[in-house]
């Protein structure tokens, strides 16, 4: 990738504040998932919260570094999440393959939707729950504000942001 390629007003390197607020837009939200499906117990075991944690660790924190941030400006360097610091520690640039990423980020879309699905077995199993509601709300909110406003505006100050198949500023 050449320098022209790059939108040039992009920031280098996003401020620490940015990057801790998108993280937690994430981790909030699954937190709140593994809590609203714990219930979905076998033998006492939460699989379905145990599952979607590791589910999680292997799509977002593995699978999708390799393939999306490996191959990213931001390797090694503070992007919006900051991940492009974690992808140097796991792997080395250009391990993966950008258009398997794009194929593979379908994976943040059906992350919402598996809590969503869980409470609803909850609620059926255990009857519902205002409690139960409030947080799947919470949780709802939280994924549109993370993905309505605070992605499209960290792409807006990506340094990729008309190249990146995966921009929400184009």
């Amino acid at each position: 990738m050449t320098e022209q390629e790059l939108y040039e007003k992009g920031w280098e390197s996003f401020p620490w504040w940015w990057i801790l607020l998108e993280n937690l837009l994430y981790f909030i939200p699954w937190t709140i998932a593994f809590v609203v499906m714990y219930p979905l117990r076998v033998g006492g075991v939460p699989v379905v919260s145990m599952g979607y944690v590791v589910f999680i660790l292997f799509t977002a924190g593995w699978l999708l570094r390799v393939h999306n941030c490996s191959t990213c400006y931001y390797y090694n360097k503070w992007c919006h999440y900051g991940w492009g610091k974690y992808t140097a520690l796991i792997c080395k640039k250009d391990a993966g393959d950008q258009e398997m990423g794009m194929k593979l980020a379908v994976v943040y879309m059906i992350l919402p939707l598996i809590p969503i699905i869980g409470a609803v077995g909850v609620i059926l199993l255990n009857g519902f729950s205002w409690v139960l509601l409030g947080w799947m709300l919470v949780f709802i909110m939280l994924n549109c504000v993370q993905f309505a406003i605070m992605r499209p505006k960290g792409c807006a100050h990506c340094k990729r942001r008309y190249q990146c198949p995966g921009s929400a500023a184009k």
